[in-house]
């Protein structure tokens, strides 16, 4: 099971890179239209305050 979480929600280092490997996974196939990707961003290790466990993997959807 997965969480969707924002790219807010990474910080700004890793939400770059985020979308950086999320656009050149994209480029090689040239396609017109533009398209939503999730990509997996792994477990958080951060405590949280939300009540959601703390292993669990996090993706984030891009427009790419």
């Amino acid at each position: 099971m997965t969480i969707t979480v924002t790219l807010n929600s990474l910080g700004i280092l890793k939400a770059i890179a985020v979308v950086t490997n999320a656009r050149a996974d994209a480029s090689p196939r040239a396609e017109a239209e533009p398209r939503w990707v999730s990509v997996n961003v792994g477990a958080s290790t951060v405590q949280n305050s939300s009540g959601r466990p703390a292993g669990q993997d996090r993706i984030v959807d891009v427009m790419v």
